[in-house]
């Protein structure tokens, strides 16, 4: 018992003498030192991602590409609402016609076929577009400010989608251990759902990250650049979005990791503390149990003095 108790106090001690903001420093220089590379990559990786916006366009080349632009948002605006329009009522006629157990007859094959013809059409509609934001995007190219603008809408809508997902599921996950949980404390639940999203907010992310990489090699090929330009785009946004996403969840982990160290520190002095004061609560009961004990005494020996009979001779 005596050992183990020593044992308890010099954890104790030890956790209490833990300085987060050194290990952290400790931390990081090992980091640096090992790993110079990688450091050197994505600090390279959210400077890019904080500063980089791209090369300028004259006015004429910005000029011809706004109207460019123009002309594809007219396409979009009635063409293609137009043939989606068209679609969609060929889907709802061909639907109708569709008997028991979706056979069809000759006029549900007619409507099969209309409905095809609307889909071609959208697909023909759609195509004209993007020919048309093509050579827009070649005008002015990948590396243009039109061109990072462009980049920078599709991370930061993959980011808002990786974090929907998250706050969704994780809104789901609470539900279901509120519904079917064990009883358990309002501290436990919450860390229980903190992690959780931690967790949600991870797949998210990298999920989001993997489909925002996918529209960069579309956006390259689409604005045309040579094959040694695009590889090199690529891979610089492959770097800053890396970074960024990496850098992201990295100080959501350290601030999670220096909560929980916190509230073990808290928790070792509020041991300590309690532990002290059972110690002098001990001492203050045997003292007050030996003066007891004498006065006790004193006390008996008196009353049995004055109750002892005279001696006769």
């Amino acid at each position: 018992m005596a050992s183990s108790s020593a044992q308890n106090k010099e954890a104790l001690k030890k956790v209490d003498e833990l300085d987060i903001g050194s290990l952290v420093v400790s931390s990081v220089k090992s980091v640096v030192k090992n790993r110079p590379v990688s450091v050197s990559l994505w600090v390279l990786g959210l400077l890019l991602a904080a500063f980089a916006n791209g090369f300028g366009v004259d006015d004429v080349t910005r000029e011809s590409y706004h109207l460019t632009l123009q002309m594809a948002e007219e396409v979009d605006r009635n063409e293609l609402n137009l043939a989606m329009r068209n679609l969609q009522h060929a889907e709802g006629v061909h639907y109708n016609a569709k008997g028991w157990f979706w056979q069809c007859d000759n006029r549900c094959q007619k409507a099969k076929d209309k409905a095809a013809m609307a889909q071609a059409d959208v697909n023909r509609v759609q195509k004209k577009r993007d020919g048309i934001m093509t050579d827009a995007r070649r005008e002015v190219g990948i590396w243009s400010t039109f061109g990072v603008r462009e980049v920078r809408d599709t991370f930061w809508r993959a980011w808002k989608s990786g974090k929907d997902f998250a706050a969704r599921y994780t809104m789901m996950d609470a539900m279901f251990m509120m519904i079917g949980g064990k009883e358990e404390t309002a501290a436990s639940m919450i860390m229980k759902i903190v992690m959780q999203y931690i967790i949600n907010l991870t797949m998210g992310l990298t999920g989001a990250f993997f489909f925002f990489i996918y529209n960069v090699y579309w956006l390259v090929c689409s604005y045309g650049e040579p094959a040694l330009s695009g590889i090199a785009f690529f891979l610089l946004v492959l770097v800053a979005g890396m970074s960024t996403v990496g850098t992201y969840l990295c100080a959501i982990y350290g601030t999670v990791a220096g909560g929980g160290l916190y509230l073990v520190k808290q928790a070792a002095k509020h041991a300590k503390l309690e532990g002290e004061r059972g110690g002098r609560r001990q001492q203050v009961g045997y003292g007050g149990q030996g003066q007891y004990g004498q006065y006790g005494a004193g006390r008996s020996g008196g009353m049995g003095g004055g109750m002892r009979r005279p001696h006769r001779d």
